[in-house]
């Protein structure tokens, strides 16, 4: 009777993964902040994750969203909170952004039985749901899926739990015109399929933000672009 009264409720089969910085003074948006000042980095990131959390929805009886943040001795729940709303948050754990994305995929793949898992960044913020549940119905069919991104990265890549292999994420010269290129030479040396979907831009130096500004975007970005 016992076990009746409580039915065990299965893990959602697909996670999407955040991964983004807290919005600390100094710390996010280092290129902008070089060209713009820290301050104005500061206040153009907090639009961002705003506009991008609103832009990928809400987590759903078949998808989790979890956002996870790096390391910092100044995080707290209220700052957590501020910056994530009510999604669930964990911090990632791992020297650089390879062994991060590694450990992540692979503790919820393991440990949490996730089926299907699509990490993004913090850097696109009108990155649409839409997209997103296109790349998980993929995954169906292919191994991995990535998005690339104009400047030579990605701005998505996800996998199925059968597929899921670390030495895609391994010796990557991260934040470099070379990462997507060689992520899927990658994939393809261990004879997997990709699915790659529309390239897209990110949010990174002043230019970047003189294109958004000139494609009238609303959001919060958008409007303080214009303001």
């Amino acid at each position: 009777m016992l076990a009746n009264a409580f039915p065990t409720v299965p893990p959602p089969a697909q996670r999407l993964l955040v991964f983004a910085r807290l919005p600390l003074h100094g710390t996010v948006k280092t290129r902008l902040a070089a060209e713009l000042g820290h301050d104005r980095a500061l206040e153009l990131y907090e639009a961002m994750l705003r506009d991008l959390l609103t832009s990928i929805g809400a987590p759903t009886r078949e998808t989790e969203i979890e956002c996870l943040w790096p390391p910092t001795p100044h995080a707290n729940g209220a700052l957590l909170r501020r910056a994530f709303a009510d999604h669930a948050v964990a911090m990632q754990t791992g020297a650089d952004l390879g062994v991060r994305l590694s450990m992540a995929f692979s503790e919820r793949f393991f440990f949490h039985r996730t089926r299907k898992i699509i990490a993004i960044g913090a850097d696109d913020p009108t990155l649409p749901r839409a997209l997103i549940d296109h790349a998980f119905a993929l995954l169906d069919s292919c191994d991995y899926t990535l998005g690339p991104a104009t400047d030579g990265g990605y701005y998505l890549i996800g996998c199925r739990a059968a597929s899921f292999d670390p030495r895609v994420f391994e010796d990557i010269d991260w934040g470099t015109p070379s990462v997507y290129a060689t992520t899927r030479a990658r994939i393809a040396e261990l004879n997997c399929s990709v699915a790659v979907l529309p390239e897209r831009y990110d949010i990174d130096v002043a230019a970047d933000l003189e294109r958004f500004a000139g494609e009238e975007h609303d959001g919060e970005l958008g409007r303080l672009l214009r303001s």
